[in-house]
Parts: structure tokens; C-alpha cells; sequence
């Protein structure tokens, strides 16, 4: 029988799939073939077996001799073009030796048809009916394919592996169904009516598969939402980043220290841990809100979360809440870990969030070690009482241990000089900040908020240096102090109360006063 142009069923297929892959995969499957596949396996068996880990990969050998027969019958039949060919043997590029996997291949190599009765199949069905089989087997091998490799991509796949089988065996039953149709077609002399039947049948399984995946992760995502239930510090980020920008010198100071500078080089050398700290008022929030924003901006493919304590705020001054916003943070940047959170939370003992501080600690080591490039910043960890510190340093320490090899986390704090936080970070990177790294800053905000007294009171150019002079000269290196001095000079209802306000009585000398 002679061959038949190349069907577009077959190229809508594989359109579909190349889609999914990042350029040089697809670089890689164009020029893949069977005896590349067998190559793959028998290096994959050679490494396992060096390592003692040796799985049974003559599990897949039924997949692969199906899927051998059905290449010949496409090249007999069929004008394919060589990538279409070459795109069946990908399973090479996932093939990890894991049982799960090879139990996928084993169970989509038991639903493939047999393809030897070749003739067969084209004189009972007709050319078209029958280049629509093939079609719909190539269309359902592509789509296992590409939903392993995405799988595999993920990542949080491993622990979803030690937790949940269901993540990936799920991901191809329809597929599964799907094979068997075309195999009961192949083996029986189907009618019209009975193939087009068939072909309803796919669609349908795969619609409903698609609906009930989005079910099911939708639910599951809003039960761990509902369950961590977090306070959110968005808000007080997006408010600290406005008012920088009021005085966008501030806080520049920060990034030519050789502190920042090796911290953020990342080098073997370097500690992960940055730790600032500084006197009350110190303004040690505005350059937390300002390392966070140049993560972002200086290392683009980075990922960044954080929390602000407050001592005054009983959602934001507990280990507890600090973990569970943090978690709620990397489920954004990751959804897929919401099936390993979920089924964390829902085996677990204890399922109350506000008792469930060692689940907490658990959950979050292990999403966050899966992040290539992850930086971890906490505000204030001294506005916690010590019992909270303690817990916090402690999940830090052991998420720094298990990603020691691969540096692929880096944290940065911010607190007053607490003995226990000394003691904890001692190997970190310090720096403190003194009274002489925001002279700067401290007299470019003052300067900027004379102004508008100026235009207040009408007060002169030469009265506005003074002022400036004064309250700068009074700062003792604590931008709150300057802060909390001109916010009462604005509040002033007349040029008199202003003028008093700044006489050296009331002019305040310190915190305390203010």
C-alpha cells in the first residue's frame, strides 16, 4: 500500500507537545531515536547499579516494543516527517529509574495495540478511519510524554513522590483509557457508527479528566490557604516602599558595604546568612523593605519572601505566624506544592494551625529547599519574645543544613543586638549600623520635610537650615527620632507653637522625649 501524506492530526499533536518544551529539548527530541532510548536505559541501569539503587526498568520493554511496532507502521503507511517519528522515543529524557515512572510506562505499555496485523487495519477500516487511530495513539503517547516532563519539572516532584503517589499516577489515566479504545478497535471488526462513537468517547474522557484536575487542585489549593490562614505584610511592604520613594537616596548607603556586597555575591565562600542590626530607630525596616526590592531587581531569576515582626501585633510577633505566612508566600511563587501541603496537613496529628508549629517548620524546610534561587528575609526578629526567636533561628539553621550543598537559599535578618540572636547568627555576616551610615539619609529627609514647613509657615531659606541643623544634630543616628520630631513641627497649627517647639526645652534630646 503506498504511503499517505503526513496527516494533520499528527502535526497538531505535535505542535502541542513541542509547546510544552523549552527550545533545547526540542533540539534534542528532533534527532532522538530507538537505539538513543536503548542507550539511555542501559546508562541509567549501569549508574543505578553502581550505586546499589537498581530498578527493574524491563518494566518499560512492552511500552517499547509496542511502540516500536507502531513507528514501522507509521513509516510503512504514513509520510512522517522524521520529527514526528523521532518525538516517540522522548520517554528517554525522563526515565529516572523511579518505580512510579516505570509503573506508568508498564500500564501504558499494556494498553498500547498490537500493530503486526498491519493490512488489517487499513482494509477494515479504510485509509482514513485508520490513519485516525494512529493519529489518536500518537496524539495519547505525546500527551503522557509531556505530562511526565512537567511533572518531573516541578519543584516540589520529589517529596510529592514520598507522599503522594496519586500527583503522578493521576496524570495519565485517561490517557490509559484513551489506548484501550484504540486497541479494542484494532481487534474488532468495528462499524462507522461504533469508531465514530469511539472518537466522542476520547473527548469526553479527556474534557472530564481536565475538569476534575481543576477540581481537585482548586479545592485543595483553597483548603491550605483556608488552613494557613496568614496575616499578610504586603500591605506594609507596598506602604514602606512608597514612602522610599519619597527620599529615594535613602538607604543607598547600605549597598557599597562589603557586608551586602558578599552576601549578595552568593560566592562558596560567603556565609548565607546577613544579619543587620542596630539601635531602636535606626531605620532598620527601611533598608529591609530596600534589600528586598533590589533582590528583585539585581538578581531577576531570584525568588524572594519575608515577614515584618511587630511586637505590638499579636498576629506578628509568634513563630508560628512567621512560618505559616512564609509557607503561604511559597505556595504563591509554587502552586503544585499545594498537593504535598495538603496531604502534610491532612495526615498530620494535629491539624490546628496555631498549635502546629513542628508541621509548620516541616512543610516549610521542604517546600523551600526546592527553589533554585531563594532568598528568606525576617524584620524585627527582636520584637518576638525569645521563646518565638529560638524557634525561627532553629527552622533556620536546619533549612541552611539541608540546602548545604546545592547554596541555594540565602536569609537575611534584621533585630536589635539580643544576646541569643548574637549567639545564634554568630557565623553570619554582620554589619551594624552606626550613627555615621545615615548622617546622610537622615539630613536629606529632614531637608525634605523642611521644605514643606516652609511652605507651611512661610519660614525663610536661612530658617530652614537651622532647623535642619538642629534636628539633625539631635538625630543620634536614629532616623525614627528625626521622624517622629518632624512629623510634630508639621502638626504645628501656627508659626508661634512652631517656633516654641523648637526652642532648646522642647526640642527633644532623645527616643525617650520624643
Amino acid at each position: 500500500m503506498p504511503r499517505s501524506p503526513t496527516p494533520p492530526a499528527f502535526s497538531r499533536s505535535l505542535e502541542a507537545f513541542k509547546a510544552q518544551l523549552p527550545a533545547r529539548d526540542i533540539e534534542t527530541f528532533e534527532f532522538t531515536t530507538f537505539e538513543d532510548l536503548k542507550n539511555a536505559i542501559a546508562k541509567i541501569q549501569g549508574e543505578q547499579a553502581g550505586r546499589r539503587g537498581y530498578r527493574n526498568l524491563n518494566k518499560i520493554r512492552p511500552f517499547l516494543d509496542c511502540v516500536q511496532q507502531y513507528a514501522r507502521v507509521i513509516e510503512q503507511f504514513v509520510s512522517a516527517k522524521p520529527d514526528i517519528l523521532a518525538f516517540i522515543w522522548v520517554a528517554s529524557r525522563v526515565s529516572d529509574a523511579f518505580d512510579s515512572l516505570l509503573d506508568a510506562y508498564a500500564r501504558i505499555g499494556e494498553s498500547l495495540p498490537v500493530f503486526a496485523a498491519v493490512d488489517t487495519l487499513f482494509s477494515n477500516y479504510g485509509e482514513h478511519h485508520a490513519h485516525q487511530i494512529l493519529a489518536n495513539v500518537y496524539e495519547d503517547i505525546l500527551k503522557f510524554h509531556g505530562r511526565a516532563v512537567d511533572f518531573f519539572k516541578q519543584r516540589t516532584w520529589t517529596i510529592a513522590f514520598k507522599t503522594a503517589f496519586r500527583s503522578f499516577s493521576d496524570l495519565y489515566g485517561d490517557v490509559v483509557k484513551n489506548l484501550q479504545r484504540s486497541k479494542d478497535l484494532l481487534i474488532q471488526t468495528a462499524s462507522i457508527w461504533h469508531f465514530q462513537e469511539a472518537q466522542d468517547a476520547r473527548v469526553r474522557t479527556s474534557q472530564e479528566f481536565e475538569a476534575q484536575k481543576c477540581s481537585d487542585d482548586r479545592q485543595r489549593r483553597f483548603f491550605v490557604i483556608d488552613w494557613l490562614s496568614h496575616v499578610s505584610c504586603q500591605e506594609q511592604h507596598e506602604e514602606l516602599r512608597h514612602k522610599r520613594r519619597l527620599y529615594p537616596e535613602s538607604t543607598h548607603w547600605i549597598f557599597s558595604t562589603a557586608q551586602l556586597i558578599q552576601w549578595f555575591s552568593g560566592s562558596e565562600s560567603s556565609n548565607p546568612v546577613l544579619w543587620i542590626f542596630g539601635i531602636p530607630g535606626a531605620g532598620k525596616t527601611f533598608i529591609f523593605n530596600s534589600i528586598v526590592e533590589a533582590i528583585s531587581e539585581r538578581i531577576p531569576e531570584s525568588e524572594v519572601i519575608y515577614f515584618y515582626c511587630r511586637y505590638d501585633d499579636p498576629l506578628r510577633k509568634n513563630f508560628n505566624d512567621i512560618v505559616r505566612c512564609l509557607i503561604a508566600q511559597l505556595l504563591a511563587l509554587n502552586p503544585t506544592c499545594s498537593q504535598y501541603l495538603y496531604d502534610q496537613i491532612i495526615n498530620s496529628v494535629d491539624r490546628r494551625p496555631d498549635s502546629a508549629n513542628g508541621l509548620c517548620a516541616e512543610m516549610f524546610e521542604k517546600v523551600a529547599l526546592h527553589h533554585e534561587h531563594l532568598f528568606i528575609g525576617i524584620d524585627g526578629l527582636d520584637e518576638c519574645q525569645e521563646p518565638e526567636r529560638r524557634q525561627t533561628l532553629l527552622m533556620i539553621h536546619n533549612l541552611l543544613k539541608g540546602s548545604k550543598t546545592k547554596r541555594n537559599i540565602r536569609i537575611f535578618l534584621t533585630s536589635r543586638k539580643e544576646r541569643d540572636i548574637s549567639v545564634s547568627l554568630r557565623s553570619a555576616i554582620q554589619l551594624e549600623i552606626r550613627p555615621y551610615h545615615l548622617e546622610k539619609d537622615i539630613k536629606g529627609y529632614v531637608t525634605a520635610r523642611a521644605l514643606d514647613l516652609s511652605k507651611k509657615f512661610s519660614i525663610t531659606l536661612e530658617r530652614q537650615g537651622t532647623i535642619v541643623a538642629d534636628v539633625t544634630g539631635r538625630s543620634q543616628g536614629m532616623f525614627l527620632l528625626s521622624r517622629l520630631v518632624m512629623d510634630n513641627l508639621i502638626d504645628q497649627d501656627c508659626r508661634q507653637d512652631l517656633e516654641n517647639e523648637l526652642s532648646d526645652k522642647l526640642l527633644p534630646n532623645g527616643i525617650d522625649q520624643a
